[in-house]
């Protein structure tokens, strides 16, 4: 099978197990309500249990998990587990939950899911491995849904943020992507349906947008060093000329993507 795209190697995924990651993923922008109705109504077998892999800090799983019978969460990342955890024993969550400290390529896939869901997180597994034992596992009309980047749109210091980036990133090898296209041009992914989900409008300090960056692969503090100080200052500049009173105001937005997986 062709090789993944380099940047989506396990060195570069494996970033994602630093403290640092995981201490700035609640400046992540959150996922538009749009999602969690959308996988909701992709959901028709019956018991409604699903799996979600690369579960993270529970941003997609605690609010799917109210709308169905049982959630199983999967995450490797031990910061990221306990981030979760704390969120979990912080707020009233679902207690049709269950977590599991291990990564997609080793979990037993029990099932049958009526959906299995993957945010953000598919792009860094072992997709030969992963891909036939989610098809297994699926009940008979059950889809592998891909959630893919939440980011906030149409912000008017793009061009100059795409070129901080590529200054900054550690991912050297980091080419823009599909990931439909890349599981589908290897016989591993039929495509059902896809849709860009737009969110209401949202805001969040200067700060905190400046933070979000270090939750992101490539700018994980304690691989970039002293270079984090400095593309901070960088970034908080260019956000201060376009929003003088250090509030940065967009829509989010997120994709989705659904399909059946081959075995």
């Amino acid at each position: 099978m062709q090789p993944k795209p380099e940047h989506l190697g396990p060195e570069y995924g494996a970033q994602f197990e630093d403290e640092s990651m995981a201490r700035a993923y609640h400046a992540r922008p959150p996922y538009p309500a749009g999602v969690i109705e959308l996988l909701d109504s992709l959901i028709v077998d019956r018991p409604r249990c699903v799996l979600e892999l690369g579960a993270g800090s529970g941003d997609l799983a605690f609010p799917l998990a109210r709308r169905v019978d049982a959630l199983d969460a999967v995450e490797p990342s031990l910061a990221m587990l306990a981030l979760a955890r704390e969120r979990q024993a912080q707020h009233d969550a679902p207690s049709n939950m269950r977590w599991f400290h291990e990564s997609a390529e080793a979990h037993r896939f029990e099932g049958p899911y009526a959906s299995v869901v993957a945010a953000e997180s598919l792009h860094w597994m072992d997709w030969a491995v992963v891909l036939p034992a989610i098809a297994r596992c699926l009940a008979p009309r059950g889809y592998l849904t891909l959630v893919t980047v939440r980011q906030l749109s149409d912000l008017p210091w793009q061009p100059q943020l795409l070129e901080l980036i590529g200054r900054y990133s550690t991912n050297r090898a980091y080419r823009p992507y599909d990931i439909a296209h890349e599981l589908t041009a290897r016989g591993l992914f039929e495509l059902a349906g896809q849709q860009t989900v737009f969110g209401a409008p949202f805001a969040q300090s200067a700060d905190d947008y400046v933070e979000s960056f270090h939750s992101r692969n490539g700018f994980s503090r304690e691989r970039m060093g002293a270079a984090a100080a400095a593309f901070d200052r960088e970034l908080h500049a260019l956000v201060r000329a376009h929003a003088p009173t250090g509030v940065v105001e967009a829509n989010v937005t997120s994709g989705v993507v659904w399909g059946k997986p081959r075995a």
